[in-house]
């Protein structure tokens, strides 16, 4: 009896030693492999199971990235010629080498010129144009051999994944002078939650999308439109759209956007819009479930509100 429970007792110890790390090791794989539904307790963009929007921070030009909870992504805008570096590293950063919507929104340097670049180190399946001003982009961005082209309207709705769509507002049937303000501006609606890309449009644009659409403008996200220039993002606009949140991608500092564009910024201050700078903040990231969202920067300087 005795041998048999020293016997017994060792089976048991070297039992529990084979177990012990095996256990951790399978604690440890479903750690990493876990999917977090809640925006407001995930840091990782890897663990998050919603919608991800990545505002880059770019010395010169606008782009965000798009990624879908079905795995797609959709690169809205390319920045500038200088711009591309950057927006490279940033997509490799996250183990993106396939671009399945390339959005246009129109043929200026700062919102297109880095398309040739990138399209060399990508793999891009489809790009997104206005189709009022597709002949123009076109001859002016090397679109190549992209495999296929949409055109989208004023008034078009474009599901992109469950609960996720792309509704288009501008450019209308009556073209601008300005070509800014014949940008794609759209609304990209994730369940209860709504982002507004405004492109590059100023004033004028945004009057006649007060006319048109002013029952689509609510937003929780705004992207600030002409990199918060003054001449955008007007109050009569700015109510109509009532956002929580406004990011402004521009790569001036932030004395230099108080100095040049300071009637965005008091008019975002008074409507009590938390208002992010990517070249204060770095690339600033939303996590959306499509019921909550939550915003995180790169980097923790102080913003034009806290």
């Amino acid at each position: 009896m005795a041998w048999f429970n020293r016997t017994g007792f060792r089976m048991a110890v070297l039992l529990l030693l084979l177990l012990v790390p095996t256990g951790c090791n399978i604690d440890h794989h479903v750690q990493k492999t876990i999917k977090i539904d809640d925006p407001k307790a995930s840091e990782s963009e890897e663990q998050f199971r919603g919608l991800i929007i990545n505002f880059f921070q770019l010395p010169d030009g606008e782009s965000a990235l798009v990624r879908l909870p079905n795995g797609k992504t959709m690169l809205i805008d390319t920045g500038s010629e200088k711009d591309a570096p950057t927006i490279v590293k940033e997509l490799a950063a996250r183990k993106i080498t396939r671009i399945d919507y390339v959005v246009i929104t129109n043929d200026l340097p700062n919102h297109a010129g880095g398309y040739g670049q990138l399209a060399k180190a990508l793999q891009i399946d489809s790009v997104l144009l206005p189709k009022l001003t597709a002949y123009t982009i076109k001859h002016a961005v090397p679109l190549g051999d992209v495999k296929q082209i949409h055109l989208l309207a004023a008034g078009d709705t474009l599901t992109l994944d469950q609960g996720i769509s792309l509704f288009v507002l501008n450019p209308t049937d009556n073209l601008h002078l300005a070509p800014q303000d014949n940008s794609l501006v759209f609304q990209l609606t994730h369940k209860k939650m709504h982002f507004l890309f405004t492109s590059g449009i100023g004033q004028t644009a945004e009057e006649q999308l007060l006319i048109r659409y002013k029952e689509h403008l609510p937003s929780e996200i705004l992207k600030v439109g002409e990199q918060g220039s003054n001449q955008s993002t007007s109050q009569p606009f700015l109510q109509a759209v009532d956002p929580q949140v406004a990011v402004i991608q521009t790569g001036k500092s932030l004395s230099d956007i108080k100095n040049d564009e300071a009637e965005t910024l008091e008019r975002l201050h008074e409507s009590w819009t938390e208002t992010y700078l990517t070249s204060q903040n770095g690339t600033i990231t939303i996590f959306s479930s499509g019921d909550d969202y939550r915003v995180k920067r790169d980097k923790k300087g102080k913003g034009t509100r806290e």
